[in-house]
């Protein structure tokens, strides 16, 4: 009760914080949103949790996120399929993102589940406090492609872009 946000193996649910009205969010909408704002980086639909939350809850959105991450990946080949238009000289990449909060076991698990799903790039995502950040990128830029880009999301200071970098990240 009260919250404006409700995350289902289907999609989030929002409620309009102007009208009440619900707004279903599914990995599939969320591609063709990005796809028709001409994004040249198209991020899969991911849940990124709470610092705080426990391992279980990390756990379970992780996998959410994975199976989120194979819709959104089939949804854009289906638009690239669809828009012949699209000039080869920009293409449109999708980017996958790496969750599992503050667990290295599941940073781990997660970069590899995403890395051999054929994306085309990788975001790194948040849940995790600044002392965390070195670490974890560090734990996913081991596994996930070496081929393929990898970007920090989340950032807030200029010291991340360094810490980010040295552990392997290019963005």
């Amino acid at each position: 009760k009260g919250q404006l946000a409700i995350v289902t193996d289907e999609g989030v649910t929002f409620k309009s914080h102007l009208n009440g009205d619900k707004h279903l969010f599914t990995p599939e909408s969320s591609m063709e949103a990005q796809w028709k704002l001409g994004a040249d980086m198209i991020f899969a639909f991911d849940e990124c949790t709470s610092p705080a939350a426990d391992y279980d809850y990390q756990k379970s959105a992780m996998d959410r996120t994975h199976r989120w991450a194979l819709r959104s990946l089939n949804r854009v080949n289906e638009l690239r399929k669809d828009s012949p238009s699209v000039p080869k000289e920009y293409p449109r990449f999708l980017f996958a993102v790496v969750q599992g909060g503050r667990h290295q076991d599941l940073r781990e698990e997660s970069a590899k589940t995403l890395g051999e799903m054929g994306f085309d790039g990788y975001g790194i995502g948040g849940s995790f406090d600044k002392e965390d950040i070195g670490s974890a990128v560090g734990w996913v830029n081991k596994i996930l492609p070496e081929e393929k880009p990898r970007h920090l999301l989340g950032i807030g200071e200029p010291l991340d872009n360094l810490d980010a970098s040295i552990e392997g990240s290019d963005t």
